[in-house]
């Protein structure tokens, strides 16, 4: 059974793909807070509960898509909480860390009933490396809560970021650092310190 949030997520892409011409598929990929919360729901257990819930779908259209309107989305939470989920129009993963295989990599969610967009959903792991450029305090959080959930390992984080890095269009000396905070992050959180 679709939480309501993946309910307010079909409803959004519906709104998108609307607004898509008839002779134009598009493959969109899911990143940010709501990614995360799907992933950890999937995994079940505490990490699940810890879950926080974000009011933005933060989509990557692979093509340039200009949108009219920029779709919101009421629900109620499982608490019966009003919440609101909207596109953010300004999110693009190409200006931060992301390996250049985080999309064919990504997992399909599903296609709008005109056919128009296909969502996918960026791994674990990519969406850990993404947030690593910025490492914010939610960004802390959400790779935490996919380590404690078993979606996160160390190494195989530190190698994925570490190859992102090559194509990353900034300097990378700051995003080094937060590399190293993020794996001894997602190390203590495995070994149950975090």
């Amino acid at each position: 059974m679709e939480s309501s949030l993946q309910q307010a997520l079909h409803v959004l892409v519906e709104r998108v793909s609307a607004q898509v011409r008839a002779d134009h598929s598009i493959d969109a990929f899911l990143a940010g807070g709501v990614a995360i919360y799907l992933h950890l729901k999937k995994a079940g257990g505490q990490a699940a509960e810890a879950a926080r819930y974000s009011e933005d779908a933060d989509i990557h259209f692979g093509r340039s898509l200009i949108l009219d309107d920029l779709p919101v989305v009421s629900y109620k939470d499982h608490e019966g909480n009003e919440r609101m989920l909207a596109l953010d129009g300004s999110y693009t993963i190409d200006i931060g860390l992301h390996h250049p295989d985080c999309f064919q990599d990504a997992e399909f969610l599903f296609a709008s009933e005109n056919g128009r967009v296909r969502l996918y959903l960026l791994s674990p792991l990519d969406l850990a490396v993404t947030k690593t450029g910025r490492l914010q305090d939610h960004d802390r959080s959400d790779i935490e809560l996919l380590a404690r959930a078993g979606l996160l390992g160390a190494q195989a984080f530190r190698q994925r970021a570490t190859e992102a890095l090559d194509y990353l269009a900034t300097d990378p000396s700051m995003v080094r650092v937060n590399i190293d905070e993020a794996a001894g992050l997602i190390a203590a959180a495995c070994s149950g310190e975090g």
